[in-house]
This record gives structure tokens, C-alpha cells and sequence, in this order.
């Protein structure tokens, strides 16, 4: 592959990210073929054409060094008319302004208080299940569980909570178009404009209200900016630990021993929920080419983009010995399941509780558990990737 000034893009391995049947039928062992077989940073000619990191070290350093590689598209092949997500979509410094504002709502002193109601959400789905011994969980249990702790805890009326579920499944669907995802964006943006100016003519005790007050170098935040920065909260905050509960209660349902152990030992549930983030991170972080730069012996040019899969630093041997095995008994769990550098997910408290208080009330009222078919539950690719379907059965 050559560009228009005939620079060659070198080594080539094609691979399409969204699309590639391996990874549709397991994106996590097709990502690991990858490891073992395709050069450490490669040029695809999918999609316009782009690089792709294929080592833990490639990938940490595109992430962490946003003056050569930018956020400003969060898509390949880049999209001009995207919605602006502020600061994911960010570089510095001005990224550092809006993070430092979001940055308190976030810390898990400030998530502390909402463990009482994620407990009492994770215990209502699960009353609705446990009874039938068999449900796809997907759509009965993990698509369920964070879309009711976003919608109270950043103000939306539970009342709609139907209706915002169909939307994230439709937007984030690997069958909707270019032109649906986009419409199902604009139905988010006019939920999301009701509330704002909803809360701002009477605020409530709720996030919303309390970042339309919040005091932003002197202003307060203008209605484009509260619009970014609801949009990206819509999408991080429902579709992220849906994804992290799924991949893991996968591996799980074929992994006894696991089972077993936080069975007879709760106490362990915080290390499995990080050995299960790192053995199973599902983002692959596009980002785009400032300037020409070497990495890893290939030569990228400036206006190329970059395609940075997260599961490869949790798979990296020099961090982590044997990753291939899932265990609960590692000293450190080194992954970037929740990103790297100055874009890790702000949210990662409170996904981190979702996670806890979820597997804590499942093995309490269910305990082990199997998969129905294996091979049956489907994978979704591109940036963010996903279980389509995850049929389980119990007793």
C-alpha cells in the first residue's frame, strides 16, 4: 500500500476490525491469533486502510502519547461529522480542563454511597431469573444492570427505562447502518437535551444537576458542552460493564474451579473481576497521526490512523506471566481494560462496584452455572466489542 507521495506501508496483514469472521465468532481468540501471527504493528487495508498495534508495548505507547497520536477521531476511517464527546475526544491541554471539572464526580468516595442501590437493582434483575434456571443473560441481566444505575445516578426519569435500553442495544448493534446508528444518536441527544434543560430550569440531587452548576473556570458550561459531555457518559456509562459482565460470565460458566473458589470465598470476587478484565478487555482504541513517527519498526506518516486493542497489555508476557490462564492467585493484575494515560475510562469506580456487587449476588442466590451451547452467543466487532447473546442454565 503507497500513498499519494509513494511512501510505502509496510509490513501488510489484513485484518478488518469490524468485520472479520474469526472475530465475529470470537473476537478474544481471534485478537490472540493475531498475537501469535501478524507482525508487532501492522498496515490493513480495510477501511480505507490503518495501522494496528499487535503488541502490549505498541499499544501503551500510542495510547500515552497523545501529541503524536490524537483523539480527535474516534473512528477508522475518520469521521469529520461525528458527534464532539468531550474530553474523550480531547487532546491536551484543553482535554485536561474537562476532565479536572468531571474528575470529582467519579472517585469512589463519590461513587460510595450508590453501592446500597446498584445492590438493590443487581438483586432485582436477578429475582426475575433465578427461578426460571435458564435466561440470555445479555439481554436479562448485563444490558439490564447499568443502564438503571446511569439513568438514576446521572437524572434520567426511570420511566423510560424501556425505551433508553432499545436505544443503546439498536445504537450499539453490529447490523445498524451508518445512517441508523446516526438517527438513534440524534434520539439520544434529544433525551439528553430534555434533560438539560429540564435540570437547569430545577435542578435536582442528581449528576446532571450538579454539572450544569458546577463552576468551569469562572462560566458555566454552555448547553453544546453539557450535550458532549452526556452523550459520551450515555455511551460509556451502558455500554462498558454490559460488556465486562458478559465476557466474564463466559469464561466463567466453563471455568469450575473459578466458580467453586468464589463460591466457598467471596473475599476473592475484587481480584476476579480484574483477572476477568484483563484476560477479557474488549476496546480497541482508534486514534489518529499527528506527525510522522516509528514505532515498533514501521514507519507511520501523519493523517494515517491507528488502531490500539486493549487486551494486548493484558496479554503481555513482560507483564504478566502465563496470561492465557485466568487466576485470582496473581500478586498484580496489569491490564488496560479501562485504558491508559490521560483517557482512562473516569467511570472505572464505579464499573468496578457494578462488577463486585454483581458476581457477589449471583453466586449467593445462584452459585454455579453453565452455557447452554457453546459457540452460540456470537461476538460483535469493532472499537468497542461485545456478546451478542449469551444463553446460560443453572440448577
Amino acid at each position: 500500500m503507497t500513498d499519494s507521495q509513494g511512501m510505502a506501508r509496510a509490513p501488510v496483514f489484513e485484518f478488518d476490525y469490524i468485520a472479520d469472521p474469526g472475530l465475529l465468532a470470537d473476537c478474544h481468540d481471534r485478537y490472540w491469533e493475531l498475537k501469535e501471527t501478524a507482525p508487532p504493528v501492522f498496515w490493513t487495508n480495510a477501511h480505507g486502510g490503518h495501522w494496528i498495534c499487535n503488541t502490549g508495548s505498541s499499544v501503551q505507547h500510542v495510547v500515552r502519547h497523545p501529541e503524536i497520536f490524537s483523539s480527535r477521531f474516534l473512528s477508522i476511517p475518520p469521521n469529520p461529522d461525528q458527534p464532539r464527546m468531550i474530553p474523550e475526544s480531547l487532546d491536551p491541554p484543553e482535554h485536561r480542563r474537562y476532565r479536572q471539572l468531571l474528575r470529582p464526580f467519579f472517585e469512589s468516595k463519590a461513587i460510595a454511597p450508590l453501592e446500597a442501590r446498584v445492590t438493590e437493582w443487581t438483586e432485582e434483575l436477578l429475582g426475575k431469573v433465578a427461578a426460571t434456571g435458564e435466561c440470555e443473560f445479555v439481554s436479562a441481566v448485563a444490558s439490564r444492570l447499568p443502564v438503571a444505575v446511569f439513568m438514576e445516578l446521572f437524572g434520567f426519569p426511570m420511566e423510560k427505562f424501556d425505551e433508553f435500553r432499545k436505544l443503546v442495544v439498536d445504537f450499539f448493534s453490529s447490523r445498524a447502518s451508518i445512517e441508523q446508528r446516526q438517527a438513534y444518536a440524534f434520539q439520544i441527544m434529544a433525551h439528553l437535551g430534555q434533560l438539560i434543560q429540564d435540570r437547569t430550569a430545577e435542578p435536582r440531587d442528581d449528576m446532571i444537576s450538579k454539572i450544569i452548576a458546577s463552576d468551569f473556570e469562572g462560566r458555566k458550561l454552555d448547553f453544546d458542552e453539557l450535550m458532549s459531555i452526556g452523550f459520551l457518559m450515555f455511551l460509556a456509562g451502558l455500554d462498558t460493564v454490559t460488556n465486562a459482565m458478559s465476557f466474564g460470565m463466559r469464561h466463567l460458566a466453563h471455568d469450575e474451579k473459578l466458580r467453586q473458589r468464589v463460591i466457598d470465598d467471596p473475599a476473592a470476587i475484587p481480584n476476579m473481576v480484574e483477572e476477568l478484565l484483563r484476560r477479557y478487555a474488549f476496546v480497541a482504541t482508534p486514534r489518529y497521526i499527528v506527525q510522522d513517527t516509528e514505532l515498533e519498526g514501521a514507519q507511520l506518516k501523519a493523517g494515517d490512523c491507528i488502531l490500539a486493542p486493549l487486551p494486548l497489555v493484558g496479554w503481555d508476557e513482560a507483564l504478566t506471566e502465563d496470561p492465557k490462564t485466568v487466576s485470582v492467585e496473581r500478586q498484580f493484575y496489569r491490564h488496560a481494560a479501562f485504558g491508559s494515560g490521560i483517557h482512562t475510562c473516569l467511570g472505572l469506580h464505579l464499573a468496578r462496584m457494578e462488577l463486585i456487587v454483581f458476581y457477589r449476588a449471583w453466586f449467593a442466590r445462584i452459585g454455579h452455572f453453565r452455557q447452554i451451547e457453546k459457540g452460540d452467543e456470537t461476538c460483535r466487532g469493532g472499537s468497542v466489542m461485545a456478546l451478542e447473546h449469551l444463553h446460560l442454565a443453572w440448577g
